[in-house]
């Protein structure tokens, strides 16, 4: 203690005192100036190293990752098998891969799936003509006065459909008439009696006209026009069911005469019934 107040007493104690703050203040700056520029270089050194990868995430058992949502389905390989020619892309259509949570699954199978045709709807089908409309395949009737003279043939037959069906056919075997189909043999003979009938008081009306009289409450022979513009007649009864149509005609002359043709075979006639040949 003696030893510092004879220092502060003595004459150069104030250049002492000056060195020391000088010192201490230096040694201050020399310490600022070293942390500062070890703060510039850890900045520095941040900046140049590159940010560390985050973990890979952990792979399921198979060695493929069980992160299905960041599978590439645009770029997965389908195996030969499931390829699909190009020609047939716009058939098909990819479905995505489902995510499963099972740790079973080891792979994603990605399968074309077929686009289904659209459903066009069906044609109806055409109805089936009726019988005073169906084409002959025997060649125009020609009225012939020798040819009535002479008995025709009225044929009892079976059509396709398993039906009974009689036709008029004149002496020279010329077809001038048919019937509908009857489900029994006895209503088909029930047919050609009530034809014989109707021709006894049967008139000739022309449909073809733009006025002309109905028959009604009496046979009738009526000519009309088919969908081929050909000429053909019906005989109705007189409750005017159809009971017998003829084939078709390019000149209405030779449709009317053919209603002559039907009178004489009705009246002057021998029945064939083919149905029992089939049997």
């Amino acid at each position: 203690m003696d030893a510092v107040l004879e220092f502060l007493n003595s004459g150069n104690n104030l250049w002492y005192v000056v060195g020391g703050v000088a010192a201490v203040v230096l040694l201050i700056v020399v310490v600022a100036v070293t942390a500062s520029a070890s703060k510039k270089k850890k900045r520095s050194h941040g900046k140049e190293e590159a940010p560390e990868a985050p973990e890979a995430p952990a792979e399921a058992p198979g060695g493929e990752s069980d992160e299905f949502d960041q599978i590439d389905v645009d770029n997965m390989i389908l195996t030969p098998e499931e390829e699909i020619p190009e020609s047939a892309n716009e058939n098909f259509t990819m479905r995505l891969p489902v995510k499963y949570n099972s740790s079973d699954v080891d792979s994603v199978v990605v399968k074309p799936v077929r686009k289904k045709a659209p459903v066009r709807p069906e044609p109806a089908p055409e109805p089936e003509p009726a019988p005073d409309v169906r084409e002959s395949s025997f060649k125009e009737h020609v009225y012939s006065p020798e040819a009535g003279k002479r008995p025709g043939t009225v044929q009892i037959y079976i059509d396709g459909g398993g039906k009974y069906r009689f036709r008029f056919k004149t002496s020279n075997g010329e077809t001038v008439g048919h019937s509908q189909g009857y489900t029994t043999k006895s209503a088909c003979k029930s047919g050609i009696k009530a034809v014989e009938n109707a021709v006894k008081v049967a008139s000739v009306i022309d449909s073809t006209k733009e006025e002309y009289a109905s028959a009604i409450g009496r046979a009738a022979f009526v000519v009309y026009r088919d969908r081929e513009q050909k000429f053909r007649f019906r005989l109705t009864a007189s409750n005017t069911s159809n009971i017998l149509a003829s084939q078709g005609y390019t000149s209405k002359v030779n449709c009317i005469n053919g209603t002559k043709s039907v009178t004489n075979v009705a009246l002057f006639h021998n029945v064939v019934d083919d149905t029992l040949k089939s049997k």
